[in-house]
């Protein structure tokens, strides 16, 4: 099970993206997104797409996976999360629902999209992708 499916069998609802080309452009679309879950690795480099997305969209939580190390966190911006391959799930979850949490508690005049998950496509967690995740309003109908 990918990282998305399993963000998504726990009630997130989550966007998958392979780039940070793509990322940028559900950011700039009309979906909200709490959280970006990136990949170091991803194309188009994770850690700028985290600099990118927390200036742009102070209020989306930032997640960075890696297995470079924890050196790694002083590169991020501000407030981004680094967790560092191989990490639980729990506690990817743990850090998607405090980040979602204090994007509910400080509203702010940017878009609210959902919080980075690591974008998948059926593969290793450590393949460079990226996703977006945001908690859904509703029961799944599907």
């Amino acid at each position: 099970m990918v990282t998305a499916d399993m963000l998504e069998d726990v009630g997130f609802q989550t966007i998958e993206v392979r780039t940070a080309a793509e990322a940028l452009a559900v950011l700039e679309g009309p979906i909200p997104v709490s959280m970006l879950i990136t990949g170091r690795g991803i194309v188009g480099d994770g850690v700028a797409l985290a600099h990118l997305v927390h200036h742009r969209w102070p209020a989306v939580g930032i997640i960075v996976t890696s297995g470079a190390g924890t050196n790694l966190q002083e590169a991020l911006p501000r407030g981004a999360c680094l967790l560092s391959k191989p990490y639980a799930f729990a506690d990817l979850i743990h850090e998607v629902e405090a980040g979602v949490a204090q994007v509910q508690d400080e509203p702010s005049g940017a878009p609210v999209l959902p919080r980075g998950v690591p974008p998948h496509t059926g593969t290793e967690v450590g393949n460079g992708m990226g996703a977006l995740a945001a908690p859904t309003t509703g029961p799944d109908k599907t």
